[in-house]
């Protein structure tokens, strides 16, 4: 969702001239290695822009957008997975969520970082510092969530995501995630890769991919190239008996909506709202977190909530 000032702007509709982004799903090694790639510089851009970010900020919650949508991959159905850090420095964390369509939202705690705040010696694990990681999955038919916790072992989120799934899952895993910014710091390219080794990988071609996939260029600047996600996937993986499985949208995603915002204002307590509704100022503006869309309500609409 994207609120109607945005919809007006010169940007977004530099914005809707970009490509559809999406995931490459594959196995490698016989199948020993499942993988995803996603390409995200529609997303994040979005994601940017209704958030209002700047860089830096669009450079923290982007990869976490990045690493939801690779994460999208391990659900099914109507599922949904939450990924949520928290952390002691300026940015505080995050949380994002996605569903297995591959559909992505979230936030930064601290949408605005206080640069007064980080070392000299700058280390993006800076901005979220010391604290913890969770998964959370979300899935259809069970009343009780699934979540998974590990301490935050840099602040750096492709390793502190790998680090989970050592710990969590005993899974040799890496996450790749990247974003590009243009002269004028906006975004202009974004991508990720996953890579997971099943129980009979062999240990021989997990250090052969590993390898590879630290001598990858940047994904961001590759896709801010015009490469497509098979560019990408042929020209990383010739030798390692490549076989695509599926192929599925990404996208910057929110299903609020107004009667639902209303809901939760209809939900305060009843002095609150009625002080609201007697003093405004009208509209009242609601946002929703997630995406950044605003929603008003008259002082009519709101002494009718107040009535009920």
């Amino acid at each position: 969702m994207i609120t109607p000032e945005l919809r007006d702007t010169v940007q977004i509709k530099r914005l809707a001239r970009l490509a559809p982004d999406g995931l490459s799903i594959f196995t490698l090694e016989g199948d020993a290695i499942r993988g995803a790639l996603v390409s995200a510089t529609r997303m994040v851009s979005l994601m940017a822009e209704a958030h209002a970010l700047g860089s830096l900020e669009a450079l923290l919650l982007g990869k976490a957008y990045i690493a939801a949508a690779l994460l999208s991959i391990t659900i099914k159905g109507d599922d949904r997975l939450a990924l949520r850090v928290e952390g002691n420095g300026p940015a505080q964390g995050f949380s994002v969520e996605c569903n297995a369509r591959g559909q992505v939202r979230g936030r930064l705690f601290a949408p605005t970082i206080d640069l007064a705040s980080l070392p000299e010696n700058f280390d993006s694990g800076a901005l979220i510092g010391q604290g913890q990681l969770s998964i959370t999955r979300f899935m259809e038919g069970r009343t009780d969530p699934v979540s998974g916790t590990a301490g935050l072992k840099t602040g750096r989120l492709a390793e502190d995501l790998a680090y989970y799934f050592h710990m969590s899952e005993q899974l040799r895993t890496s996450f790749t995630l990247s974003v590009n910014f243009d002269a004028d710091g906006r975004v202009a390219g974004a991508g990720g890769l996953f890579l997971q080794a099943l129980p009979f990988a062999k240990a021989e071609a997990l250090d052969r991919v590993e390898r590879l996939v630290y001598g990858l260029p940047s994904l961001g600047e590759t896709f801010a190239s015009g490469a497509s996600r098979m560019d990408v996937a042929l020209r990383s993986f010739p030798f390692f008996d490549l076989n695509l499985m599926d192929e599925r949208p990404a996208e910057f995603y929110c299903p609020c909506e107004r009667e639902r915002l209303r809901s939760f204002l209809g939900a305060l307590p009843a002095d609150e709202l009625a002080d609201m509704a007697a003093n405004g100022p009208f509209p009242v503006e609601v946002k929703c977190h997630n995406c950044g869309s605003a929603y008003r309500y008259t002082q009519d609409e709101l002494l009718a909530m107040v009535k009920r």
